[in-house]
C-alpha cells in the first residue's frame, strides 16, 4: 500500500471515530458517564470531610424523621386526609387573625432578647436595627432550626455591617441563647407545678408533675444564684464573660417565658375551643414537642414536633383537627415570617450593594 493510500485510510478511520463520538447516543452516553463520575467524586470528597460520628448522627436524624412520619401516619389511620384540609378551609378568620397578632407580638418579645443582649455587651444600636436583625434572625432560626448556624449567622452578618466586633457579636448571641433556655425551664417548671393533676394523667408520668416542675426550676435557681453571688467574670473557652447585672435577671426571665408562652398560644387559638384543653396543658405539650424537635436536630423539628403534639393531644382531640391546627401554625408562625424575612434581608443586601457601588463611582469620579 502506498503512503498516500495509508494516509487516506488513517484519515477515514479518524473521521469515522469523530462521527461516532458526535452521534447523539454516544454524546448522551458520554455526558451521563461524566456526570456520574463528577457526582462520585463529590460524594467521595464529602465522605472524606465527614467523620464517622457525623455520618452516624446524620443517619440517626434521618431515622428520627422517618419514625416521626410513621407516628403521624399511624395516628391518622382511619381518617381521611380531606378532613385535615376541611379543617383548614373552615378555620374561622378570627382564629387566623388572633394567631397572626400573637405571632407579631412574639417577634416583639424576641427583639427584646436582642436589645437586652446588646445592652449586656455595652453596644448601642438603634431600635430599628435591633428589631430588623431580631426579626430576620429569629424567623430563619425558628423555621429552619439550628439557631446558632442559621439565625446566628444572619445576625452576625448584620451586626458586622453595623460595626460590631466579632467578640461582642458572639457574646450577644450566647446571651440570647442562654435567655431562651432560662425561659424554657422557668415556664416548664411553672406549668408543671400549677396544673399537676391533669398533666400527670395526660403524660403518664411515673413521678409527680410537681417534682418534675421542681427539677425544671433547678437550672433557673442555679442561674439566679450565680448572678447574685458571683462577682468575677466567668471564663469559658478562653473567653471572659462578665456576670449580668442584677436588674437584667427579671427582664431576662420574663422575656424568655413570654416568648414561649406566646408561641404556644398560637397553637392554642388555632384549636377549636370546644375540645376543652386548658392553656397550661397545651403549653406543657408544646414545650415537650419543642424540646423533642430541638434534640432531634431535624431541621425546624419538622415531623418530630408534629408527632409529639399528636401523641399528647390526640386522646382528647381528633388527629385531623390537631394536624390541621399544626399546619396552620407552621404557615403562620414559621413560613410567613420566613418569607417576609428573606424578602427584607434580600432588599437590605441589594440596597447596601447599590450604596456601595454609588459611593465607589463617586469616589472614582
Amino acid at each position: 500500500m502506498s503512503n498516500l493510500e495509508q494516509s487516506t485510510s488513517t484519515e477515514d478511520r479518524r473521521m469515522e471515530g469523530r462521527n461516532e463520538a458526535a452521534s447523539p447516543y454516544s454524546t448522551r452516553r458520554w455526558g451521563m458517564w461524566s456526570t456520574w463520575k463528577a457526582l462520585g467524586r463529590l460524594l467521595r470528597l464529602r465522605l472524606r470531610w465527614w467523620s464517622t460520628g457525623q455520618l452516624i448522627a446524620a443517619g440517626l436524624v434521618a431515622l428520627v424523621f422517618a419514625g416521626s412520619l410513621w407516628v403521624i401516619a399511624q395516628k391518622l389511620q382511619g381518617f381521611e386526609y380531606a378532613e385535615v384540609s376541611a379543617y383548614l378551609i373552615d378555620l374561622p378568620v378570627s382564629y387566623v387573625l388572633l394567631a397572626l397578632g400573637l405571632t407579631a407580638l412574639t417577634f416583639v418579645v424576641l427583639a427584646g432578647y436582642d436589645a437586652l443582649a446588646l445592652r449586656y455587651v455595652n453596644v448601642e444600636l438603634s431600635t430599628r436595627r435591633i428589631a430588623f436583625s431580631a426579626f430576620v434572625g429569629y424567623a430563619v432560626s425558628q423555621a429552619i432550626g439550628n439557631p446558632i448556624l442559621t439565625g446566628g449567622s444572619v445576625r452576625y452578618r448584620l451586626y458586622s455591617v453595623w460595626g460590631l466586633s466579632p467578640r461582642d457579636m458572639a457574646k450577644a448571641i450566647l446571651f440570647a441563647g442562654a435567655s431562651f433556655w432560662l425561659g424554657f425551664f422557668a415556664l416548664g417548671g411553672g406549668v408543671f407545678m400549677v396544673a399537676p393533676i391533669g398533666l400527670s394523667a395526660a403524660f403518664d408520668l411515673s413521678i409527680s408533675p410537681s417534682v418534675l416542675g421542681t427539677l425544671c426550676l433547678f437550672p433557673v435557681a442555679a442561674y439566679v444564684g450565680f448572678v447574685l453571688f458571683r462577682d468575677e467574670p466567668l471564663t469559658l473557652w478562653g473567653w471572659s464573660l462578665r456576670i449580668p447585672p442584677l436588674w437584667m435577671l427579671p427582664i431576662q426571665v420574663v422575656l424568655a417565658m413570654g416568648d414561649l408562652f406566646l408561641a404556644s398560644s398560637v397553637v392554642f387559638v388555632l384549636l377549636p375551643p370546644e375540645i376543652g384543653i386548658s392553656l397550661p396543658y397545651l403549653v406543657a405539650v408544646y414545650l415537650t414537642a419543642l424540646l423533642a424537635g430541638l434534640v432531634s436536630h431535624v431541621p425546624g423539628g419538622l415531623g418530630v414536633f408534629e408527632s409529639i403534639m399528636l401523641l399528647l393531644l390526640s386522646p382528647q382531640v381528633p388527629p385531623p383537627v390537631v394536624l390541621g391546627a399544626l399546619l396552620a401554625y407552621r404557615g403562620i408562625f414559621h413560613l410567613l415570617p420566613l418569607t417576609v424575612a428573606m424578602i427584607a434581608f434580600g432588599a437590605f443586601e441589594v440596597r447596601r450593594g447599590v450604596r456601595q457601588f454609588t459611593s465607589e463611582e463617586e469616589g472614582a469620579g
